[in-house]
């Protein structure tokens, strides 16, 4: 049965009051209760925390004897008979009616905590290097045999830096020769010294500068008719771009002109000095 205060510091008055405990002028009911309702709120605070630790401080620090004196001859009454506020603490513990609720906890503050060093994901034994990516070979060149040889020199058995009278004496007397300014333009026909009729352009000091087969014709880079851009490049790197041709230079005095269509394919392939300035027929 639960008691309110009241009701306790009522009972302890009348316990008090009677005048054969001879104690109403030294015990106070209103202390008392007021004493057991913080040791009550105390107990419920650590109960919050840790119910056995609770018990354990409320019962092992807060056990106080109070000895009722004999009013006659000031002796203690025995052990069975002492009051203890262990015991008044345990009736008066309950919570009544109309009790105020007991205070929330305060949080307890955890301890500074050193974090644990991060775990190394390193595997044993030394680093592998990464695995290399093979380089991108470059696109194969398309070697073009096709139509007769054009070579850096000249072409069959006429040579660049020939005169007029050795063109002749190899090839025959040149066909539709034409003369204009310092050049002479004309023919040689297919036959023995070249395999196919080229024309050619020539001055007196530098003999034939341009040789034009009107065949088809290759180089021994393989680069012929039909041959891209790209294969052009890739066989002449030194090329520049003229007009709708490309210059490749191939020896010291010589070089191709390769004149190529709107796709970027090779259609002719004619031999010229460098630095002459003979018009290509």
């Amino acid at each position: 049965m639960n008691m309110s205060d009241e009701d306790v510091r009522q009972q302890l008055r009348e316990l008090f009051s009677d005048e054969r405990l001879g104690a109403g002028s030294t015990l106070n009911p209103e202390a008392i209760v007021a004493g057991a309702r913080r040791r009550r709120r105390r107990r419920q605070l650590m109960q919050t925390t840790s119910g056995m630790a609770a018990a354990v401080v409320l019962l092992g620090g807060g056990l106080t004897v109070f000895t009722i004196h004999d009013k006659d001859n000031g002796a203690a009454f025995p052990g069975g008979d002492q009051l203890t506020m262990g015991a008044a603490s345990s009736s008066l513990a309950q919570p009544g009616p109309g009790s105020p609720a007991p205070p929330a906890s305060a949080p307890v503050e955890q301890p500074n905590q050193t974090p644990a060093p991060p775990q190394s994901t390193a595997s044993d034994g030394p680093a592998k290097p990464p695995k290399s990516t093979p380089a991108t070979k470059p696109p194969t060149q398309r070697k073009v045999t096709t139509g007769a040889l054009l070579t850096s020199v000249g072409f069959g058995k006429l040579r660049l830096g020939m005169s007029e009278s050795e063109a002749e004496a190899t090839a025959g007397p040149l066909r539709a020769k034409e003369i204009r300014g310092a050049c002479t333009y004309g023919y040689a026909d297919e036959g023995a010294a070249v395999p196919l009729s080229t024309s050619v352009s020539l001055t007196e000091g530098d003999g034939i500068t341009v040789i034009n087969p009107t065949g088809t014709v290759h180089t021994p880079e393989g680069i012929g008719v039909g041959s891209t851009e790209a294969d052009i490049l890739a066989a002449y790197p030194g090329s520049t771009k003229d007009g709708s041709s490309y210059v490749a230079p191939v020896s010291a005095v010589s070089a191709y002109r390769i004149s190529v269509a709107d796709d970027g394919s090779a259609v002719r392939i004619l031999l010229t000095s460098i630095n002459q300035d003979c018009q290509f027929s």
